[in-house]
């Protein structure tokens, strides 16, 4: 009978029945207590001499320490003969590598130890034959990362020691998966037990999640060390992951206020696009049709972190008709927009005897455009109707103040020392950069007026002015919510001439065009005189697809002044391009 028991146990762990309690020759076995009164026994091996994994070990085996050898590898199903092994502890030998099937036939397992040695990877797939394992210890390794599909397997460990490595940054998913509550099971399992200090951390959007919970601790997650520290950007090198202020990571969003672009032959186009994302993406244009891109790029960098990619076509020809694709893209994601570029015949030009120079044509042609001088002469008339009007001593409004009661509410302060006792008011108020504004109507003598439904934290307009006029600059005020509520809150006046101060309560979207060319015909013209301009011939046609005034305006007009609009819309378009915004569509202004 007791020979078919050694039998039996040959067969089941292939080694011969004189070694099924054995112990190596170069380590130590003896046998160790447990909580019941039981015995176990236990198995240690540290003779420096040894450089492999040795062939056997005793069946019984419930604790088996490998330390401080010269150990580099483990080969495949090492320890599957070890039914009964409970702990495997390999600190501090010269291990590099593990194979994904080191570990295969290790049931019940619960811990594995592997700190000190030279590991760059390890097999988190492993985990899975190893379905009891609750602790890993990979501390003082070299690892450089954790994948993302880690997650899969790291769901039942309660401690896991990833310190002293050479960690970076961990991955969004394997953060959530260590910082989700747990379901208490007993004091002692009650928390995940992580240790992550020690590693060359890149403070990053993508340690966002990690920096909060830090700041903000749950019952579910315990740390070794809680003094986490960042060692790069080169700004927050040595900062303490509490005092570190990160952003959250954003996938790119890039827009075009224009999807259409038409030229006419020999002219330079420039087309442009814009990006927001965190971090800052990167711009690229590239021909939809996957010819060769013709032009150059070049990419500005604005002060509220508006990233602009400007593609300049010289000398356009018919070839350079097509779909010009703009793509932003970031480690958290990618996002691209398309500009149709159409090239065309130029139209006739008069001649030096300012005659109109005829082309045989089938068809008579279509009436011409409004030239320069004649756009000029318009721009001039309106400019001086509004001056006109808005220049009145008796209507002036002054001191436009905005006093914060709540972040809801604020109340709305004007002088109005000239105007008459039957001069009546109006308010108009929208949050930055949305078309539709909210009007109040004022009564004859009132300078004051009560606005609520506000919303926290938001950018908002007030323009006040008298009833039936176009507000100018000193009329206008932008406040934010949050900030006219604090006793440190600040307003502003929108310091830009009258007609801009329409353009950013105009609608729709397409009237900034015209707003930003005639503001700068008017600098022009109160400035030095008007140069030949030889820039593009640009029509602007129709906004990007899906691109409405809440969606681009939100995005990039409530961050914006109105000068980084106009130059993502109208940025060096040629007079006759200027013209044909204007008779597309006149300015829709909104009137007190």
């Amino acid at each position: 009978m007791f020979l078919a028991f050694l039998l039996g146990l040959y067969l089941a762990t292939g080694a011969p029945p004189s070694s099924v309690n054995a112990c190596p020759s170069q380590c130590s076995c003896f046998f160790h207590n447990l909580s019941d009164g039981s015995m176990a026994r236990s198995v240690i091996c540290n003779d420096p001499e040894i450089s492999i994994v040795p062939a056997s070990f005793p069946v019984d085996t419930s604790k088996l320490r490998i330390e401080k050898t010269a150990i580099h590898r483990i080969p495949s199903e090492a320890f599957s003969y070890l039914p009964n092994l409970e702990f495997l502890w390999m600190s501090f030998n010269v291990l590099s590598s593990l194979k994904p099937d080191s570990f295969r036939g290790m049931l019940n397992l619960e811990e594995l130890r592997l700190d000190g040695n030279a590991l760059t990877t390890f097999p988190w797939e492993s985990l899975m034959d190893m379905s009891s394992l609750t602790l890993l210890d990979l501390h003082n390794n070299q690892l450089t990362s954790v994948p993302a599909d880690a997650t899969i397997y790291l769901k039942n460990l309660t401690y896991l020691d990833l310190s002293s490595n050479n960690l970076l940054t961990v991955p969004a998913e394997v953060l959530a998966t260590w910082l989700t509550v747990k379901p208490v099971q007993g004091p002692e399992n009650s928390k995940m037990i992580l240790g992550l200090h020690d590693n060359p951390w890149v403070c990053d959007c993508r340690l966002y999640d990690l920096v909060q919970f830090q700041k903000l601790p749950t019952l579910s997650v315990a740390l070794i060390d809680t003094r986490l520290r960042c060692a790069a950007p080169e700004s927050l090198s040595g900062v303490l992951f509490s005092d570190a202020e990160l952003r959250k990571c954003q996938a790119p969003r890039v827009h075009t206020a224009v999807a259409h672009v038409r030229s006419a032959v020999g002219n330079n186009v420039l087309l442009r696009c814009g990006t927001i994302g965190v971090p800052s993406p990167d711009l690229a244009w590239r021909r939809a049709e996957g010819k060769a891109l013709n032009g150059t790029v070049q990419q500005e960098n604005s002060k509220e972190g508006i990233i602009w990619s400007i593609l300049s076509v010289p000398a356009v020809s018919y070839r350079d008709s097509g779909k010009y694709v703009c793509k932003a893209t970031n480690y958290a994601g990618n996002a691209e927009t398309i500009i149709s570029l159409v090239v065309s015949d130029a139209p006739p030009k008069p001649d030096n005897n300012n005659k109109q120079t005829m082309v045989p044509t089938p068809n008579p042609p279509p009436p011409p455009l409004p030239g320069p001088d004649g756009l000029l002469e318009l721009e001039k008339t309106n400019l001086s109707n509004l001056a006109q009007a808005q220049y009145d001593p008796d209507r002036i409004v002054r001191s436009v103040k905005v006093l914060g009661d709540t972040e809801n509410t604020i109340t709305l302060n004007w002088r109005a020392p000239k105007a008459k006792n039957t001069t009546a008011f109006s308010v108009l108020y929208a949050v930055f950069g949305e078309r539709d504004m909210r009007k109040i109507n004022v009564a004859a003598g009132q300078n004051r007026v009560f606005i609520e439904g506000l919303v926290p934290k938001t950018k908002y307009i007030a323009c006040v002015c008298v009833r039936g006029l176009i507000p100018k600059k000193e009329q206008c005020v932008i406040f934010s919510t949050d900030e006219a509520a604090s006793a440190a809150g600040t307003q502003k006046l929108i310091n830009v001439i009258v007609i801009t101060v329409a353009c950013v309560i105009a609608v729709p979207l397409t009237v900034i065009v015209c707003c930003g060319a005639l503001k700068r015909r008017i600098q022009k013209m109160w400035g030095k005189k008007s140069k030949d301009i030889q820039d593009s011939y640009v029509t602007f046609e129709t906004l990007s697809p899906g691109t409405k005034a809440k969606g681009l305006e939100g995005e990039y007009l409530t961050r914006l002044n109105p000068e980084e609009s106009n130059r993502l819309l109208s940025a060096r378009s040629s007079l006759d391009s200027e013209a044909t915004a204007k008779i597309e569509g006149q300015p829709n202004e909104y009137f007190c």
